[in-house]
């Protein structure tokens, strides 16, 4: 069981907190760059228990500002995106993607307007993502992921707010046994699901049959990884400090490949990005990426035509299909990719926020005992003033893999 001043240590976001102080220490992925229109409306945000506002100006550059405008605080989701800035309708005040205030209505026409600054942060814009550089001081080198090189048709993102604390869906993917229950069903019904299970491991009571698993851990510069094998695979994930895990998808050297990554909005709610990419060449029609998204008619919430998940409704769960046997979960998408997502969100969002000191672990649950285990190191380590974890470490070849192979099944 984990102690409760760990627990709050890995779950308090807020300005403060060492998790706060350790997440700034990265770029971090704020906005999805189709939601930021040239000469349009600033699109408000929240990140780490803070407000922004990000907007493209008219020459087309994306910016991102604290919300509050440095005059008298009145929101900058209110201002007119004007050529050359923002300008607040409070007192018209405006500035630049860089926060240079060009104009100040309030002060007389000899003043040095250069001398005023709006709190505007470094931004990087690449394969439809806007990150943004939310520490102090300058801004460090981006540092380089898997897809982070690759044309843009290459990529595919796609964001929503899950109800949940930030932690909890990288516990999930570190929790890979999960998949073999909650997504057995899902995985057995999919195109290419004969691939994941053997047909010769165990099976429960009703009727379940699932391959279990031996895990593997190990510290990494930039967080860990940890690898699982089961009766017909191997799969080796990667979690790269603070909040990007790359798992698996299917195998094959030109398959897609993804990740998620875990952004703070508050203690509570969490921005949620699903990133899928392959470094051979553009995403294919037939390939993960496409089947699970090309159809998701709002990207910015690839959840939301599939109707509201609350636990009023069971996070949208069909009783009668799992009575009739066509839903292990009851959960069922438009795609794999939807029906997968959706059972994790009904998992993780019905946990609530805390309860990590109430749980009895299991050995399947090694890398997720590992991996909280190492996130606490690191974020004590930055507080005792080591630099962020793997942040200048270029990370252009650390992604998940997917091996078949012919192994035992591992005795439990």
């Amino acid at each position: 069981m984990m102690r409760e001043e760990d627990e709050r240590l890995l779950i308090e976001t807020g300005p403060g907190t060492p998790l706060n102080r350790f997440m700034r220490g990265y770029w971090i992925p704020v906005l999805r760059s189709v939601q930021l229109v040239a000469g349009g409306a600033p699109h408000r945000f929240t990140v780490l228990g803070a407000s922004y506002v990000g907007f493209r100006g008219l020459d087309g550059r994306a910016g991102v500002m604290d919300e509050a405008c440095p005059h008298r605080g009145a929101s900058l989701a209110l201002a007119r995106n004007e050529p050359g800035g923002l300008r607040c309708i409070y007192h018209g005040w405006k500035m630049d993607v860089e926060g240079r205030v060009r104009e100040a209505p309030t002060h007389p026409e000899e003043f040095h307007v250069a001398s005023l600054r709006a709190c505007a942060h470094p931004v990087r814009e690449g394969q439809g993502i806007v990150w943004a550089w939310l520490g102090g001081g300058p801004a460090p080198a981006f540092r380089p992921l898997a897809f982070t090189d690759l044309p843009d048709d290459h990529v595919m993102a796609a964001t929503l707010v899950a109800h949940c604390g930030w932690l909890q869906p990288l516990e999930t993917l570190w929790d890979i046994f999960h998949a073999q229950i909650l997504h057995n069903q899902t995985n057995r019904n999919s195109r290419r699901g004969s691939v994941y299970f053997s047909g010769r491991g165990r099976t429960l009571d009703n009727g379940v049959n699932y391959d279990y698993p031996q895990t593997l851990v190990e510290a990494t510069p930039y967080g860990f990884v940890h690898s699982n094998v089961d009766a017909i695979k191997r799969t080796h994930f990667r979690f790269i400090a603070p909040f990007i895990q790359h798992h698996t998808l299917e195998p094959g050297a030109t398959a897609d490949k993804g990740l998620q990554i875990s952004v703070p909005i508050d203690d509570e709610h969490t921005l949620l990005w699903m990133v899928f990419y392959n470094r051979t060449g553009p995403l294919a029609p037939d390939g993960f990426a496409m089947r699970g998204l090309a159809g998701v008619p709002d990207l910015n919430d690839f959840m939301a035509h599939l109707g509201p998940r609350t636990a009023d409704n069971r996070w949208g769960q069909n009783r009668r299909a799992m009575e009739r046997g066509e839903s292990l979960s009851g959960i069922v998408g438009d795609t794999m990719l939807t029906s997968i997502f959706g059972e994790d969100l009904m998992a993780i969002e019905s946990q609530g926020i805390r309860g990590r000191t109430r749980e009895q672990l299991a050995v399947t649950d090694r890398a997720l005992a590992f991996g909280r285990r190492r996130l606490l190191e690191m974020i004590r380590e930055h507080e005792a003033g080591a630099p962020p974890a793997g942040r200048d470490l270029d990370l252009t070849n650390v992604e998940a893999v997917y091996e078949l192979q012919a192994v035992e099944a591992v005795p439990g």
